[in-house]
């Protein structure tokens, strides 16, 4: 059979063999019995239900001694997200990178967001820049090395140099730009992202040399406003926030009787809203008039009790549902000071003063929040500024380092395309887009674990990134050019061109490191650091008590802020628009990303497309139908966009939440799409209004409702309102007496951030399947998160993997015995035994089984061979497939476990060592799922429940845990925490806002 061309896993084509209906493949199973039938009855042999791939194995010849075959070797390294450090560890086999899991020494908790995880499948990725690119086709490298000389030598003359950048608090970075402003002080340096940094709304009322950071520890009473801090956290340990918040505390050890409560006042449902205690939905155009009057009304209750004047009239005046909301909220904030703080999201930065006088009032700062001493920044100009300089010839060479698609971000109306090509422009990036077809000069970029660096994380310690391959595609890093420009001879270094391999950036990293820790024995420190991946003694220093006295005294004789001219009324019935970046592809970073684009929406369920949310009553308001979320397009007067309009209970009426970060080229049909939502959110920033007509806003239905489109449910969470007395089952006889390996989610944890779906999709060898596969039904992620909505727009989020039960239906109908129990208590699948009858998957009450319809894998080959996991199968077509809590990780634990034991007894014989059964018992946590790894927030609890001392026997003994569908008598061996809210007692009773 011909072999099938290779393709990128995200490009994924529809027309690809492996995806073409039988009929249409030349030889189609039917017609390949036909041929076979006799040969096959006369020879005596029986056919399996799907060919298997054959692969020829080379040998290693020689090889590290360190690398065992099978066996991964985990390297610290980090990655930047939002200008803030993530240490990770990249484990390798046979120097391959495969995953990225998270680093347990860090101590800002473990845990790893799904896009950190899934930045592994870029570095693969077929469709990444390969070649130096002059005038859009291939330069020399005569060609090249001539253009950098001249344009080292144009820095070293005093020319007019611009640099753009992203934003980032890296300390080798900082320093080099020092260096070559030191050298020529013409050179200018812009910071641009298309969207806010995280934290940047509360930053703004501070200092440029101080930061902050919430002790959610200490917090008891949390007021969110607009604030997603439980999905981009760049304020504190969210696993504090999550231990006190807990009945039980982090690790079902304790009774948390003063646990955290959370409020959350957003337009918008967020995922860190959707799990709030109370919520209450307020547009971001009135935001500004509650946060005036809860300002107002601490302060009365601050001076004893004065009276309070009437809320400001205004065109948005709060109504006496939201001022009671108000009043109960701010009662309960003032009844715990010192334990209480109030969060801003970053689309507010004007709203900060405020937001500051109000911890201010309520005694956060010193106890809650902690102020810290930094740097003081690099000045820079933003990129209305790069234009501007251009256009006044300040600036004759240009350099784009890294710093996303600004030319598509920024839209037609910034004239930064028409500004780039006045200039000689070099445009560094791993993709070849609309800012590099713009650029005279186009490089490609390295990826972060092809490259060295120093970064920080939001508290101020050194993170460092360490190649742990060699580029793949001549990739070549900021660091790398800014290093070439200093260097005398005006030569790109890099690892390729390097004799030894090593990017001259690393004696930069290093020097970075030895200057800011000042070791004794430097090597030793710094193999150390490199090993643990951070230092701690680079962290910033708190403000001392006096400096901290006098910010807070400055903070409060800073006259508040005029809201007079903020939340206009809407003239004519206009809507408000909300840009925000999609959760699924971010500010269109990850857009090219196949794991995170077929991840669903954590909110709206959509994947593989830009979805919008919309209240139920606006969505009727505009033409929507009871049916569920509809086609929207959106137009404006040079632009539009296309998004899926799903209404969502809890969101702010006559508000649209709209994503950022799709549209721009389609590098599978080479067209032009829409601008991703920036253009027209440029042209919506320069209206009066703010927002848009109905009239410009059309609506259609969907072509067919399809399982891409998981629509929310609202209904409460399919619990037992009467559960009976919680308790640990006893193993089935014949099982094993050691080990019975079980699982328990905390729903009032879960978050529905899809990190372990990208965990075990990484994990286990899990292929996309694309959109068109998706829209047939035909996902093969082994947990869902199936979501469920209050009409208030609370949420309770459920992962749903295959439950292995201990009497499982999927096990009696098998007719090749190839879903077995094991006596650990794991429900097995035998993949070579599987014919794909698919009667395993109808007799699955949970529907947590897929069907390989096609060989996604050997489609996806190109782009996912080099990253696949060498101890799980990777599965053929025709086989079914499911959750088998990863038993490989299961059994490394074990083979870990021993060999320890073994290194105990140096010398000596296996058979003279002597070890009771006792010593043989994996210790609780040995073992760990990969979803349990990555869960950021510690929802998923897994180990042996027959040991009382595991944290699962405790969760699985809590009143609060039940089994899904426990009347069917499945026996279930993952079980469920149920949501545990804090809700405030006078708010329930006087009914003004529910809460869980």
């Amino acid at each position: 059979m011909t072999p099938l061309p290779p393709f990128s896993q995200n490009e994924v084509p529809q027309n690809h063999p492996a995806f073409l209906p039988e009929e249409e493949r030349g030889m189609t199973r039917r017609s390949f019995m036909k041929w076979m039938g006799a040969g096959a009855a006369l020879a005596g042999i029986g056919l399996p239900a799907c060919r298997r791939v054959e692969k020829y194995l080379v040998p290693y010849n020689e090889g590290p001694e360190w690398s065992v075959p099978g066996v991964e070797t985990a390297y610290a390294t980090c990655l930047t997200m939002g200008g803030n450090a993530q240490p990770v560890l990249a484990a390798c086999y046979e120097g391959r990178p495969v995953k990225l899991i998270p680093s347990l020494q860090y101590p800002e908790g473990p845990g790893l967001p799904a896009a950190a995880q899934a930045s592994i499948l870029d570095l693969y990725d077929p469709g990444r820049s390969k070649h130096i690119l002059f005038n859009d086709k291939p330069a020399s490298e005569d060609e090249f090395r001539g253009a950098f000389s001249s344009w080292s030598r144009n820095l070293r003359d005093g020319g007019g140099i611009g640099l753009l950048l992203p934003p980032s608090t890296s300390p080798l970075l900082h320093s080099m730009l020092e260096e070559i402003t030191r050298k020529n002080s013409l050179v200018r340096i812009y910071r641009y992202s298309p969207v806010p940094e995280p934290g940047s709304g509360m930053q703004a009322g501070l200092p440029e040399e101080v930061r902050f950071r919430v002790r959610f520890a200490r917090a008891r009473r949390i007021l969110s406003l607009d604030c997603d801090f439980l999905h981009q956290n760049p304020y504190g340990n969210t696993r504090d926030f999550i231990a006190s918040r807990s009945p039980e505390g982090l690790y079902y050890k304790e009774e948390n009787r003063n646990r955290t409560r959370l409020y959350a006042v957003e337009g918008r449902v967020s995922l860190t809203g959707a799990h709030a205690d109370h919520r209450l939905p307020v547009s971001p155009a009135r935001l500004a008039f509650f946060l005036e009057e809860l300002f107002r009304y601490l302060s009365s209750k601050k001076n004893s009790g004065q009276t309070l004047p009437p809320p400001r009239q205004t065109d948005h005046p709060l109504t006496e549902k939201e001022l009671n909301w108000l009043r109960h909220c701010a009662d309960d904030l003032f009844s715990h000071p010192g334990e209480s703080v109030v969060l801003l999201g970053d689309n507010h930065p004007e709203l900060s003063g405020i937001v500051w006088k109000l911890n201010c009032l309520l005694g956060s700062m010193g106890t809650c929040i902690q102020l810290l001493k930094a740097p003081r920044p690099t000045p820079y100009g933003a990129l209305d500024d790069l234009v501007r300089d251009i256009r006044g010839k300040k600036v004759e060479i240009v350099f784009l380092l890294d710093a996303g698609n600004p030319v598509l971000d920024s839209g037609r109306s910034s004239g930064l395309s028409e500004a780039l090509n006045k200039v000689e422009s070099i445009h560094l990036g791993m993709y070849e887009d609309e800012t590099s077809r713009v650029c005279r000069w186009h490089l490609p970029a390295a990826h972060f674990l092809e490259s060295w660096g120093v970064e920080r994380d939001y508290r101020g310690r050194f993170c460092y990134r360490q190649p742990v391959i060699l580029p793949l595609y001549g990739g070549i890093s900021p660091e790398e050019v800014l290093s070439g420009l200093l260097s005398s001879k005006g030569h790109l270094s890099t690892a390729d061109n390097s004799p030894t391999h090593l990017s001259p950036v690393y004696h930069r990293a290093r020097k970075c490191f030895e200057r800011a820790v000042n070791p004794e024995n430097k090597t030793a420190a710094w193999a150390q650091a490199l090993q643990r991946g951070y230092s701690e003694e680079t962290a910033y220093a708190p403000l001392s008590p006096q400096e901290e006295t006098a910010l807070e005294t400055a903070m409060m004789q800073t006259p508040a802020a005029s809201f007079s001219g903020s939340g206009e009324k809407q003239e004519n019935g206009m809507l408000e628009l909300q840009f925000c970046p999609d959760y699924s592809v971010g500010d269109g970073r990850w857009k090219r990303n196949a794991w995170m684009q077929e991840c669903p929406d954590p909110i709206t369920g959509v994947s593989w497309a830009a979805s919008a949310q919309v209240s139920p009553a606006t969505f009727l308001r505009l033409g929507g139908s009871d049916s569920g979320p509809m086609h929207c397009t959106l137009t404006a007067p040079s632009t539009q966009m296309e998004v899926i309009l799903c209404p969502i209970p809890g969101v702010a009426d006559n508000l649209i939440i709209l994503p950022l970060g799709y549209g721009g080229i389609n590098h599978v049909a080479e067209r032009q799409e829409n601008s991703g939502g920036y253009e027209l959110r440029r042209q919506v920033e320069k209206t009066e209004a703010h927002g848009i007509a109905p009239e410009q806003i059309a609506l259609a239905a969907l072509r067919e409702r399809t399982e891409a489109i998981q629509s929310p449910v609202v209904q409460p969470a399919p619990f037992s309102l009467h559960p009976g007395p919680s308790r640990v089952p006893p193993p089935p006889p014949g099982a094993d007496a050691v080990y019975q390996w079980k699982m328990a989610i905390d729903t009032s944890r879960c978050i529905g951030c899809n990190a372990c779906m990208i965990a075990c999709r990484a994990e286990n060898n899990i292929p996309v399947v694309g959109r068109d596969q998706m829209a047939r039904g035909r996902a093969l992620d082994w947990i869902r998160i199936d979501r469920y909505f209050t009409e208030e727009g609370t949420l309770t989020s459920i992962p749903v993997a295959c439950q292995q039960c201990g009497k499982a239906p999927c096990e009696s109908v098998c007719p090749v015995n190839a879903t077995v129990h094991t006596t650990e208590g794991l429900n097995a699948m035998v993949y070579a035994r599987c014919w794909g009858t698919r009667y395993c998957a109808a007799n699955c009450p949970y529907k947590a089984r897929r069907f390989n319809f096609f060989d996604y894998a050997k489609a996806s080959e190109r782009s996912t061979r080099l990253q696949r996991n060498p101890n799980v199968t990777v599965r053929s077509r025709g086989v079914m497939e499911k959750c088998t809590y990863c038993v490989q990780m299961v059994e490394r634990a074990k083979i870990r476990h021993k060999s320890r034991l073994m290194k105990e007894h140096p010398g000596q014989p296996s058979t003279s060592i002597h070890v009771t059964a006792q010593d043989m018992l994996l210790p609780d946590g040995a073992a760990q799922t990969a979803c349990q790894l990555a869960c950021p927030m510690g929802a998923i609890t897994f180990g042996n429940v027959l040991d009382p001392a595991a944290a699962v026997f405790r969760a699985k003994s809590l009143p609060r845990h039940q089994d899904l569908l426990s009347c069917l008598g499945t026996s279930p061996g993952t079980g469920y925490l149920v949501p545990a809210g804090n809700p405030n007692p006078a708010m329930e009773k006087c009914n003004t806002l529910p809460g869980n």
